[in-house]
């Protein structure tokens, strides 16, 4: 995500939200946020699965409540959410948890390849198309490590 000059000038920093389909303690998430953080260049913020949520594609929770709890992740503003990815980007997005809308979401950094059929059933996928739906910059990220 690129910065302009206007950003730097009113000290507002873009807002990332990151989630996934691994879980708010999957390596590649922490990894990612832990990037994102060290630049110092963005407000980030997680709002990811309490637990693996693989291959779910884009389903929602509909027979029961959501919950979410605070989780520490230095330098990120971090919940953990009872529910799937699209669920969790949709939680990051609805302001109930964080006061403003993210200018970017990040899903991943996925364990596995997500290309072909593959992207059909991944959670990681949904968590940035729901963010599409809603009209907010998205990206998955996948690395078949």
């Amino acid at each position: 995500m690129a910065i302009n000059s206007e950003d730097r000038i009113s000290g507002e920093r873009p807002i990332i939200l990151v989630t996934n389909d691994d879980g708010i303690d999957a390596p590649g998430l922490r990894s990612l946020v832990r990037v994102l953080v060290s630049t110092n260049l963005y407000d980030v913020r997680v709002c990811a699965p309490d637990s693996e949520k693989s291959a779910v594609s884009h389903s929602i929770i509909w027979s029961r409540p959501l919950t979410a709890h605070r989780v520490e992740i230095e330098g990120a503003e971090a919940y953990a959410v009872s529910g799937t990815p699209a669920d969790c980007t949709g939680l990051g997005l609805s302001e109930a948890l964080f006061p403003s809308l993210p200018d970017l979401v990040l899903s991943g950094i996925n364990v596995g390849s997500n290309c072909g059929y593959n992207i059909v059933y991944s959670g990681t996928v949904a968590g940035a198309r729901e963010a599409f739906i809603y009209d907010v910059p998205s990206a998955s990220i996948s690395y078949d490590w």
